[in-house]
């Protein structure tokens, strides 16, 4: 084996730079190589243990409480920042509070005039270079926020300039953009497309979890995700309470971004407020998704308190309709009303696993000109005296099918609706349905389980599986991403 004749000096660079990924795989090729790798597997171990899955942690003999301890622990061992695969950032400064109820002396990082390995790592940074960063007014930014023992954005961005290998990365829950960072972060994300290091910050990145802090509220809309969703291995991504309609324009993911999620695969939008202009837009620079999961919230009286869910629906439809799989739309907390329209799913070509509120089965009931009598409007319906807009909800492709209700007010009927004369409907419209997940909880109205239970026995009938949900995170479909 050629490996083995060279010289020892050599192999061991070659041990050292296989750490940690290649490192077991070099270590069991041969005799030879495993002897020039054992002085390193105890600490290999040590490191891959503590470092592998890593989130700050405040304990009594040790403490990584924030990103200048991890920074600091970078710039002493380079290598610390190669093992970390998941970066799991969100408690970014949390524990600090129980560090000074301690008393502990507060951690502090050198000044620029007393030097040292950090402030050579800040100096060194071709990121704030690039960026066109005063290396040295960063610097004083990031140690003033330690020094008063506060959360830094500073410090937190430039982390992320060290985390080449991290392949899973949650932000911390107090992240705070600002005109800097957002420069650096745009430079970093920048080199991680074009760069064929790979080790270049955030490159590895397939998976993101994040949100803006809710104080941030001048800024609080979707267009702080667009740079991490622009990442060039982004698989999956996941942000909560974001704000992006058509009235504020700068809340948009995109509007205004040269940034293109193109690698995207799987979104998740849990307890947000956007409209259809605001999902179009995102949809649009998002060309190969698969899956999206998006819940609305109204809860803070600054939004708006309506929701469109139809043109919210449409728009989906319209922009991901050839290429979604998996859709999930759910109202979280509204303050308001639903309003009036009708939706469509006809552009769902692949459409597998669809999920949606009931609420959006009685627009389209109103939209059809049921009136008056409900019972005797819809019997016109399934005689087919009026527009078949209810059917039309539910793709024929879909295999899998969740529905959310309280089970109150009129959703006996919008149930009856999708499902009535239900042998008929399963092999016209829905040839592909497999499982149906309905709401039924324990306070809904009588007429609701009732008609629950029928479904259940008429599916059991076709060979549809149909599960009733007591609660609300009890069962469901399970999604991808």
């Amino acid at each position: 084996m050629a490996l083995t004749n060279l010289p020892h000096e050599l192999l061991d660079i070659i041990v050292e730079y296989s750490l940690p990924q290649s490192f077991e795989n070099l270590a069991t090729t041969c005799k030879k190589i495993y002897a020039r790798c054992t002085p390193l597997i105890k600490r290999h171990n040590e490191l891959r243990s503590r470092f592998r899955d890593f989130v700050y942690y405040a304990h009594a003999r040790d403490s990584l409480v924030g990103a200048s301890d991890l920074i600091n622990l970078i710039a002493a061992d380079p290598i610390v920042a190669r093992y970390i695969r998941i970066a799991n950032l969100v408690g970014d400064s949390r524990f600090l509070p129980h560090v000074r109820v301690r008393g502990e002396p507060p951690k502090s990082v050198p000044s620029i005039e007393d030097g040292g390995v950090i402030v050579q790592l800040f100096a060194d940074s071709t990121y704030l270079r690039r960026a066109r960063l005063d290396w040295r007014e960063y610097y004083s930014t990031f140690a003033e926020d330690v020094r008063e023992m506060r959360y830094s954005q500073h410090g937190s961005a430039f982390l992320l300039t060290l985390l080449g290998d991290t392949e899973n990365l949650t932000i911390p829950s107090s992240w705070k953009p600002n005109a800097a960072t957002n420069q650096l972060l745009d430079v970093v994300v920048k080199e991680a497309k074009q760069s064929s290091f790979l080790s270049s910050g955030l490159r590895s990145v397939t998976s993101f979890l994040g949100s803006l802090s809710r104080s941030e509220t001048e800024n609080w809309g979707l267009s702080w995700a667009s740079p991490f969703l622009a990442l060039p291995h982004l698989k999956s991504f996941s942000g909560s309470g974001g704000l992006a309609v058509g009235e504020n324009p700068r809340s948009l993911a995109f509007r205004g971004s040269p940034h293109i999620a193109d690698t995207l695969k799987a979104a998740h939008l849990g307890g947000c407020c956007i409209d259809d202009v605001g999902i179009t837009d995102f949809l649009k620079h998002t060309p190969r998704l698969k899956t999206l999961r998006y819940s609305h919230s109204t809860q803070h009286d600054y939004l708006p308190p309506d929701w469109d869910i139809c043109k919210f629906i449409n728009a989906v439809a319209r922009e991901a309709g050839s290429h979604l799989i998996e859709l999930s739309v759910k109202i979280l907390e509204l303050r308001g009303s639903i309003l009036p329209g009708k939706a469509s799913t006809r552009s769902f070509q692949k459409l597998k696993k669809f999920e949606f509120p009931l609420k959006l089965v009685m627009c389209n009931i109103n939209a059809a000109g049921v009136t008056g009598n409900i019972a005797t409007s819809l019997q016109r319906f399934f005689d087919g005296s009026l527009d078949p807009f209810v059917r039309d909800l539910i793709p024929t492709s879909v295999t899998h099918l969740s529905l959310k209700s309280e089970g109150m007010g009129p959703h006996d009927k919008a149930l009856d609706a999708l499902f009535h004369h239900f042998r008929a409907v399963r092999r016209s419209q829905l040839p592909n349905l497999q499982e149906v997940h309905i709401a039924c909880k324990q306070e809904a109205d009588n007429a609701y389980k009732q008609q629950c239970n029928k479904i259940v026995a008429e599916g059991d009938r076709e060979g549809v599986v149909v599960h009733l949900q007591a609660y609300e995170y009890s069962g469901g479909l399970n999604w991808d991403g």
